[in-house]
């Protein structure tokens, strides 16, 4: 038995808070979510899950069969062009010439689908080479951890979410990484250190509450999740840095900060 969540969107709605309930699904345990030509369908495993992603979003709920209804988001998936990586799940073929990273969320979020993903990883290829140390604070999937090893990084993947630490496990292995991707389950803010690179991809909320906390030593610090605008200049008050390059696709940014 699985769970199916819908959430409708009106037409009217910004874009960035379309994408934003649809990273909310993902963070609330799906399994797969699918975009809709008025909305998202996701699918869930947890009944307790899906009826408070149902509760908080104001969204329909309904139970299906085991095949019913899941595998369509598979069918709707897509590779995903960042920088020098093809984002793919592993059931799509690889597309030669580029980067090969193969990601599959699981439970956690971070498929590659979104903007915010991207810029990320369109900024890591000028800043990761060989042998960087490199911390991923709240990994989710693994899927910057992952692809800041394919360019030769030993990095350190933080999350507090039990699904996050499946997500690595499985997405570490299918790219022959796991020498390089080192999970810690906790909360980033404990974690202690000196890391080359940091990478730190979550809502404006969550970096307001991060950044004056974070004990580890980190001389540059790639931000994502963030929208362009006001949301900048918040997330460099709440690292307490400055802007060194900047990455926008749509309503979204990512900062690299030093």
């Amino acid at each position: 038995m699985h769970h199916l969540v819908e959430v409708s969107c009106t037409t009217d709605r910004p874009r960035s808070e379309v994408e934003l309930l649809a990273d909310t699904l993902w963070v609330l345990g799906a399994v797969g979510v699918q975009e809709l030509d008025d909305g998202f369908r996701a699918a869930f495993v947890d009944e307790a899950a899906a009826l408070l992603a149902a509760d908080r979003l104001g969204a329909t709920y309904h139970r299906v069969g085991d095949r019913e209804g899941l595998d369509t988001w598979r069918d709707h998936a897509a590779v995903h062009r960042a920088g020098p990586f093809v984002v793919r799940p592993p059931w799509l073929d690889a597309v030669p010439g580029s980067v090969d990273l193969v990601i599959d969320p699981g439970g956690s979020f971070g498929s590659g689908s979104h903007p915010s993903t991207r810029l990320v990883l369109s900024l890591l290829s000028g800043l990761v080479s060989p042998g960087t140390r490199v911390v991923d604070l709240g990994t989710g999937s693994g899927v910057l951890a992952v692809a800041a090893a394919l360019l030769g990084a030993t990095v350190t993947a933080v999350d507090t979410d039990p699904a996050s630490a499946d997500a690595v496990v499985v997405n570490r292995a299918a790219n022959q990484v796991a020498d390089r991707v080192h999970f810690t389950m906790g909360d980033a803010s404990e974690l202690e250190g000196d890391f080359d690179l940091g990478l730190c991809n979550m809502t404006i909320d969550l970096h307001e509450r991060l950044g004056p906390s974070l004990a580890v030593d980190v001389t540059t610090l790639v931000v994502g999740g963030i929208l362009r605008g006001e949301q900048e200049a918040r997330v460099c008050a709440a690292h307490s840095r400055g802007v060194d390059a900047r990455r926008v696709e749509g309503e979204w940014a990512a900062l690299v900060l030093r």
